[in-house]
């Protein structure tokens, strides 16, 4: 067979040719192009016989000039290409495979061998070669494929396989997609029933998700946008985005969010006329609206400002910032933060006067609970306020420094200060809400030039302020790294971050009984070589540890380790920060 390809990769050919060149039958010869034609390698057109013209066969012809095809995919060779695609034990690849032991070292001395496979201490791993990265994944979703139901179109495979099947059919695994939309109150007839494998309890953000991912159409993606509508207060924007990236459909959701506000979208290819979302959104009891633009913003702000009976220092963050500073046309709410219970107090009476009203808690959606505001005051009239005391989303404290940045702009007795866009895009890039990664991107394009050294020193004097069980640099890390693939935009800060984020998940893993790299490796997702290095750092700097247990060295997080994960100002990320700058 691969002498077949690497003949075919001369040019198209007949069978008889094919034949001759590789000196068998004629008969043999034509079994072994059916099962290239069947495995997708070549195709064929009248008397002749071609490569596909896919990834795959892109793949192989990049690596034919580097590397002996016939020595690469030799025997079980493919199988190890596909379980080396993480770094793995000899006993793990076997376990993988379930290829004898012996011949999963045969295999792996003849890989490394031809430079394919590397070896660090007891792991083995495919090199940094591209081309062969992809070789990997592409067979991995190959044999995916290959255990799916006959009638089944797999639609994505990671640690679970969505897939749909003609409608009734009978398959493995949890219904999910748009066939679970009913269960939440939408109701869609789709001619696939779709599922996910291997089968679970299936959560409403699994649902969405799998829904989105799953949508050709514009009118899936639309209907995937009711479901979102109507079960906003249901889902957690949190698990929403971590599994929007394990099915790479995060620029999707991104869009997704904005569609729902009337907001310019990437891809107008994946949703219906916004007037669509409307009518279709209507039928459920949904009322949907562009937010309100800024001379509505200004006069709510001006009316609060007149109702007020002394003096209120207030603090604007967010996208009603952004609008006052000429960086967004429209925004759904105004959230201001005061400096104490006066303050707040002074505000709530002057919103009561101009006839607003208090959510109740139980109204919070999952998003309002985490955010953890004062209060929420809804207008059948203005634009939502939400209200926070000293503490901002449940994620940073109103600091001297932030309050010293601030550009100040008065409304009648609301004197009004807005915080500077470095602090905005910082608390964007934590807070998980709908529209941040979009203003994160207005912010570092046209924000004038950020003080990208600022963003980074306030977030780690924020974690020792705050003392942050629950370390934010994980979302932040995530959110920065996405608007750097979205939109190509270089972020200094994103390699200190990157290594603190290391570090952390590091000292986590290990406080939560790691003990070795495997474990930690397990536990967080970077790169091996990048776990190793700052693991070294951290014992050089004394909050690791290496310890010999029964003629093991284990690894051990030590006291002052222990105190860095509540106590993380990072001096030295600051000075490496300074001299990139």
């Amino acid at each position: 067979m691969i002498r077949a390809l690497k003949l075919l990769m001369r040019g198209p050919n007949t069978a008889r040719e094919i034949a001759s060149a590789l000196g068998l039958s004629y008969s043999r010869t034509a079994a072994v192009l059916r099962e290239l034609v069947e495995e997708g390698y070549c195709e064929r057109t009248g008397r002749l016989v071609a490569l596909s013209t896919n990834a795959k066969t892109g793949v192989l012809k990049n690596l034919g000039t580097r590397y002996d095809l016939a020595e690469l995919l030799r025997g079980p060779r493919e199988l190890l290409l596909v379980a080396l695609e993480e770094s793995s034990r000899a006993e793990e690849i076997q376990r993988r495979t379930g290829l004898a032991q012996s011949t999963v070292y045969q295999a792996l001395r003849h890989l490394m061998a031809m430079g394919v496979a590397l070896k660090h201490g007891d792991l083995y791993a495919l090199n940094d070669d591209h081309d062969l990265k992809a070789l990997s994944d592409l067979l991995r979703r190959e044999f995916e494929a290959k255990k799916a139901e006959p009638h089944a179109i797999l639609i994505h495979s990671n640690d679970f396989r969505l897939k749909k099947l003609p409608t009734g059919k009978p398959a493995r695994g949890s219904k999910t997609a748009f066939s679970a939309f009913a269960k939440y109150g939408v109701d869609y007839l789709s001619p696939y029933d779709y599922y996910v494998e291997p089968g679970h309890e299936v959560s409403i953000e699994e649902v969405f998700i799998h829904a989105l991912r799953s949508a050709e159409s514009r009118a899936e993606g639309t209907m995937c946008a009711v479901f979102y509508l109507r079960n906003i207060d249901k889902i957690n924007a949190g698990k929403v985005k971590s599994l929007a990236k394990k099915f790479d459909v995060l620029s999707l959701w991104v869009d997704l969010q904005n569609y729902t506000k009337g907001l310019p979208v990437h891809d107008v290819e994946k949703f219906l006329p916004w007037d669509e979302l409307v009518e279709k959104a209507a039928i459920y009891g949904l009322r949907v609206s562009p937010p309100p633009e800024a001379e509505k913003i200004m006069e709510v702000l001006k009316l609060l400002g007149g109702k007020l009976d002394s003096v209120v220092h207030a603090y604007l963050f967010g996208g009603a910032n952004m609008l006052l500073r000429g960086l967004k046309k429209a925004t759904k709410d105004l959230d201001i933060v005061v400096e104490g219970k006066e303050d707040f107090l002074r505000l709530k009476a002057a919103l009561l006067e101009m006839k607003f009203r208090p959510l109740p808690k139980e109204s919070f959606t999952s998003s309002d609970r985490r955010l953890n505001p004062s209060g929420i005051y809804v207008s059948e009239d203005f634009p939502r306020l939400d209200l926070f005391t000293k503490v901002i989303c449940n994620a940073l404290l109103l600091t001297e420094e932030m309050k010293a940045r601030a550009k100040t702009m008065a409304f009648g007795k609301l004197v009004l200060h807005l915080l500077s866009l470095e602090d905005v895009f910082l608390l964007k890039s934590i807070t998980e809400r709908e529209g941040d990664l979009e203003d994160m991107v207005t912010i570092a394009k046209y924000g004038g030039g950020l003080r990208w050294s600022e963003i980074l020193e306030t977030y780690f004097e924020e974690e020792k302020l705050m003392k942050m069980k629950r370390h934010l640099c994980f979302i932040m890390l995530d959110n920065i790294e996405l608007i750097k693939e979205r939109e190509d935009i270089a972020v200094p800060i994103h390699g200190p971050l990157l290594r603190h984020c290391v570090e952390v998940g590091i000292l986590q893993a290990l406080a939560n009984g790691a003990t070795t790299i495997r474990d930690v490796r397990k536990m967080i997702d970077f790169p091996e070589y990048t776990i190793r290095n700052r693991i070294e750092k951290l014992r050089r700097e004394g909050v690791v540890v290496k310890r010999k247990v029964k003629k093991r060295l284990i690894l051990a997080i030590t006291d002052s380790g222990k105190e860095a994960l509540f106590q993380s100002s990072r001096e030295g990320e600051s000075s490496k920060l300074a001299q990139r700058r």
